[in-house]
This record gives structure tokens, sequence and C-alpha cells, in this order.
């Protein structure tokens, strides 16, 4: 069980302030962090950048959601019809979305749930996707985040 997961009541839980400090550790290059879960507000975290400590809130900025449309586009088409179901066929492990001042890649957390992280787009988003989806795919149960 991964650093940030912990065992609650039968399911794996999982700390947003934990798993942001996790995920903003994986490079110095991470501007932002963002949860996004059905039914929530999206929450967000981010290296102040006086300080370099880690400041969580419920926006950053001008930064985008992601429609979890998204997912089930890059998936395949059979979902959008009800044929099928979203248990990622491909084991599709992330998105990467190029802006002209930013890189912003998102990875499934759970089946309800999205972690997206913005960067630089001079560094590698497969590399740092790869870290994300491997630290992400730790908790393999839908996680409860709290």
């Amino acid at each position: 069980m991964s650093a940030f997961c912990e065992a609650h009541g039968g399911r794996k839980r999982i700390r947003f302030g934990m798993l942001a400090r996790h995920v903003l550790s994986l490079d110095s290059a991470i501007e932002w962090v963002a949860l996004e879960e059905a039914g929530r507000e999206p929450r967000w975290a981010w290296r102040d950048p006086e300080s370099g400590e880690v400041c969580a809130g419920s926006a950053k900025g001008n930064a985008e959601v992601v429609d979890p449309l998204l997912f089930m586009l890059a998936d395949g088409f059979d979902d959008l019809h009800g044929e099928g179901r979203l248990d990622n066929p491909h084991h599709l492990l992330f998105v990467v979305l190029a802006y002209a001042d930013m890189v912003q890649i998102v990875a499934r957390l759970g089946r309800d749930a999205q972690v997206s992280v913005a960067l630089a787009p001079r560094i590698d988003p497969y590399a740092l996707g790869t870290k994300l989806a491997s630290v992400l795919d730790r908790c393999t149960q839908p996680p409860v985040v709290c």
C-alpha cells in the first residue's frame, strides 16, 4: 500500500494533502496538481513560489478541469453508446493535453476521479505521466479521498 493510502473500514482512503505532496515530489517542474472527483468541487495544490511550501485550495489561477468524457473518447466509442463498460480495455495510462504555455497530464484515480498535473512544455510528459500513473495505480480499489 502506498504511503498516502491507508486502510479504513475495509477501503483505502487517500488524504488529498498527502497525495498532492507525493505527486508534486515526482518532479520539481510540476506547477500544480488537481483532483477531480464525481460530485465534488475540484481540489488543487501547488508550491508557493516564495516559500516552496505546498498550498491547497479549491481553485488555482486559470487552470482547466478536464471533462471525464475525454477518457471515454480515448478508450473508444463503445462506452458512448452504452454497449461497453468503463473497464479501460486498452489500459489507458494517462492523457496529455498540450497548450502553448503548459502541458497537462491527466490520469484516472479509481472509477470516478482523476488527477491532473501541469508542467512547462519543455518537460517530457511521457516520463512524468508514466510515473504519475504508477503512483495512482498503487491504490487499486476505488479510493475514498478526504
